[in-house]
This record gives C-alpha cells, sequence and structure tokens, in this order.
C-alpha cells in the first residue's frame, strides 16, 4: 500500500534534465534498464560456470571429487522497450547447455530455460530530487519452457534447464546516485505454481524465492569505464509434496560478483561479469557452489 501510495503522488510530478549520474549502473548486473533517453534497447549474454562443490543442509561447503565435473553455459538475448515515459517492458530467453562428467559417465545436454516477461514502473527517477533515492518496482513472469531435473534423463539429468513451471515476482528497486558513485539496493519475492510430476504423480511445488542485492559502483573514466561490485543473497522455502513440506529442503546462496562495463560509444556497451558462490565461509545451502563470468554487449537506441 505504501509503495501504490508513493507511486500515485509522485507518477505524474515533472521530471528535470538529469545528469550522468542515471547512467553508471544501468547496465552493470543483469537486464537492466534503460536509460532516460532510450526508446528500447537489446542485448546478449554469453556466460560460463563451473560447480566446484556444493554447499549441504549444514551449510559446508563439499568440493567435488576428481572424476566430477559439472559446467553450465548461457546465451541468453533480452531486450527493453518504453511503454510510457516511466514504464518499460522486458522480455528474456535463456538457453542452456550443461556438460557434465562423473565416475566414467559424461553427459552434454541443454536447451531453452525459463523465459520471462516484466514491466518496469518507476516511480522516482535518478536525480529527480537531490539525495533522494530512486524507486521502481517490477513485477515480472516465468514461463514453464525449462526442463526440470525428473523430465531429463539419466544417469546424470545434464538437460536440466529450468524449474518448468509458472511463476511471478514482485521487486522494489532503489538507487541514489553521486557521480561518479552510485548505491543499489534490489529487492525481490518470487513464488511458483504447482505442478504433477511425471515421474511419481505427485504434486510438487517449489517454496518462495526471496532475493537481497546490495551493488555499488564507480566510474573510472566518465562516459566510458564503470566498476561495480555487487553481493546477493538468496533465500527459497521447503520443496511441497502433495501439501507435505519436504524436512531441510529449504536453501539459500551467497554470490559475490564484479563487474566492469564499458561504454563504446552512445549506444554500445560491453559488459563482463565475475561471479562467485563459493566465498564468505557457510554462505549457502543445498546449492551448488559455482565460479563463473559472463561476457554482454547492449545497444540502446534513442
Amino acid at each position: 500500500m505504501l509503495i501504490a501510495s508513493l507511486g500515485g503522488l509522485l507518477w505524474w510530478l515533472p521530471r528535470p534534465a538529469l545528469p550522468a549520474a542515471c547512467c553508471v549502473s544501468a547496465t552493470s548486473f543483469g537486464v537492466g534498464r534503460l536509460l532516460i533517453w532510450e526508446q528500447f534497447a537489446v542485448g546478449l549474454q554469453v556466460g560460463h560456470a563451473r560447480s566446484v562443490g556444493q554447499w549441504d543442509a549444514r551449510h559446508a561447503l563439499r568440493w567435488h571429487a576428481a572424476d566430477l565435473a559439472d559446467g553450465l553455459s548461457l546465451l541468453q538475448p533480452w531486450g527493453i522497450v518504453r511503454l510510457h515515459e516511466r514504464i518499460q517492458a522486458q522480455a528474456w530467453l535463456p538457453l542452456l547447455l550443461n556438460d557434465r562428467r562423473s565416475a566414467g559417465e559424461s553427459q552434454l545436454a541443454g536447451g531453452l530455460g525459463d523465459v520471462g516477461l516484466g514491466a518496469r514502473f518507476e516511480l522516482l527517477a535518478i536525480g529527480q530530487y537531490a539525495w533522494v533515492p530512486a524507486v521502481a518496482v517490477t513485477v515480472a513472469a516465468l514461463g514453464p519452457t525449462g526442463r526440470r531435473v525428473e523430465q531429463t534423463r539419466p544417469p546424470l539429468f545434464a538437460g536440466t534447464t529450468g524449474r518448468g513451471t509458472w511463476g511471478g515476482s514482485l521487486a522494489l528497486e532503489t538507487e541514489v546516485a553521486f557521480l561518479p558513485w552510485f548505491v543499489r539496493l534490489d529487492a525481490s519475492l518470487s513464488g511458483f505454481l504447482p505442478f504433477e510430476r511425471p515421474d511419481s504423480g505427485q504434486r510438487q511445488q517449489y517454496g518462495p524465492l526471496g532475493r537481497l542485492m546490495l551493488s555499488s559502483g564507480r566510474e573510472l573514466v566518465p562516459d566510458t569505464w564503470v566498476l561495480a561490485l555487487a553481493l546477493l543473497g538468496e533465500w527459497e522455502g521447503r520443496l511441497r509434496l502433495d501439501g507435505e513440506a519436504v524436512a531441510r529442503s529449504q536453501a539459500y546462496l551467497t554470490t559475490l560478483s564484479l563487474a566492469l562495463s564499458w561504454h563504446v560509444d552512445q549506444h554500445w556497451t560491453a559488459i563482463a561479469t565475475l561471479a562467485n558462490s563459493i566465498w564468505p565461509r557457510g554462505g549457502g545451502m543445498n546449492r551448488d557452489a559455482r565460479l563463473g563470468l559472463t561476457l554482454g554487449v547492449r545497444y540502446g537506441y534513442f
């Protein structure tokens, strides 16, 4: 209710011309957002991550044995289009490839992940009022286009590409920019519809998923290079089978990421992101510990 009231009061307030502070975080992590003068943006992300171990139910990191290898590659096109001065539509289409090896067995498989569609509502723009954080709300939906573990082939189930069920999320984004720095806080909550497992006939539902990310960065070279650091925490509730919660099935993960953006010109941006979920100690539960690199390119039209 507070967010809705704030939006009603601020939606139609005039927006002054903004300084370059509006630009430093727009492309640092993930799909991002449009710059204030852009009408649409398209991009491509290419990444690869290696699983080096797994956080168990007691928050201990169990390193993989020497004969076990697990890699995940990503190819994800995405797009954002401006529908209104304060409304942006987003879409992304992940393509995933798993390569796994264990005990003399190897498997290479992948496919389409869970496609997403969202709408971002900007309540307060960056720099609209001095030292007042920007505020935006994003509503998104996930389609059941990915494959779950039980829908893939043994023995290594490398064809797993997503949750394979309908999902939705609500996110709150706040940000303040004071050249050459920016600080941003993102919080989201996702929920998933239940589905019937084809192998057991049980009705399964993933637990609610909460995310909180704090990021900060600065321009190294004005309007050209931006270096940013992000700390992401994810918490997922217990899995439910036929309405009953599965004991010790809850999960959490901490990921530390470093991103470098290069604004080649007014339209093109290149981004490189290093992500690590093996540190800090005790930073996960029931999740893989990974090291990954993602490269991206972005084109913004105005």
